[in-house]
């Protein structure tokens, strides 16, 4: 059996650390650390993303970088019938980016308190994936290019299934 000295092992747990790789998470390659990602690091969510959700439609819109913001906004329709909306915008902060949201119902009826807003800073990036989580851990919203013309959302609440949402999606 092989052994492996420790200046190895240093060079190897280095490794896991700068690309990403933990046992048991998915392997992520971290190019940036959340702090120093800017909005044009973020471009590849900008377009339009439409997909099935539980025998409805979900029909989200994301803007390019402009200043320090990128707006977005969410429909889901079932039935025929406007279920919920979701304003939604990623600002610039100094400590990089932060995903912000507020819920609504049909009619521009806010689900929060009139100054609740729900705040995602950016927890893990690369340039086809980037994770938003709240501060107390609860919450993750998850953006990630499957493929060509595929966007991956997930959603992960605590206690509960990740939730994985598959939009076709395109940069008009």
């Amino acid at each position: 059996m092989k052994t492996i000295s420790a200046a190895m092992f240093s060079l190897l747990a280095s490794a896991f650390l700068i690309t990403g790789v933990s046992f048991g998470q998915p392997r992520v390659n971290v190019v940036k650390s959340p702090r120093t990602v800017t909005l044009d690091d973020l471009a590849f969510i900008s377009g339009h993303s439409r997909g099935e959700l539980d025998g409805g439609i979900a029909d989200e819109e994301w803007s390019r970088p402009i200043g320090d913001t990128m707006m977005g906004m969410y429909c889901y329709v079932k039935d025929g019938r406007v279920r919920m909306y979701e304003m939604m915008a990623i600002e610039q902060t100094p400590n990089g980016p932060v995903l912000r949201l507020k819920h609504y119902n049909a009619g521009l009826q806010a689900w929060e308190e009139k100054t609740k807003v729900w705040d995602f800073p950016l927890v893990r990036f690369s340039p086809r994936d980037a994770v938003f989580e709240t501060t107390d851990k609860s919450i993750r919203i998850g953006y990630r290019m499957a493929g060509s013309g595929i966007l991956e959302a997930t959603l992960e609440e605590a206690d509960k299934k990740p939730e994985v949402f598959e939009y076709k999606h395109s940069i008009e």
